[in-house]
């Protein structure tokens, strides 16, 4: 048993359990980070393919504008 630093105890299973979720949770917050940046590196990859020539870049700038307007106007 372990003595926590407010006085209350601690064993030590009770300890490695609480890591294995915090280990489990961070595994799948990472993991869904990941598959969210691989999604979208594939999508501005195709977006690239399919728009030679930097018209990729200007129609993806041009919808942040429109967006970002439109949420202006409310």
């Amino acid at each position: 048993m372990v003595r926590a630093i407010d006085g209350t105890i601690h064993t030590r299973a009770m300890s490695g359990l609480i890591d294995s979720v915090g280990d489990g949770i961070t595994g799948l917050v990472s993991g869904a980070f990941a598959a969210i940046g691989g999604a979208l590196r594939g999508i501005v990859n195709a977006g690239n393919q399919a728009l030679p020539g930097g018209l990729f870049i200007l129609l993806a700038f041009v919808l942040v504008v429109v967006v970002g307007w439109s949420l202006a106007k409310r």
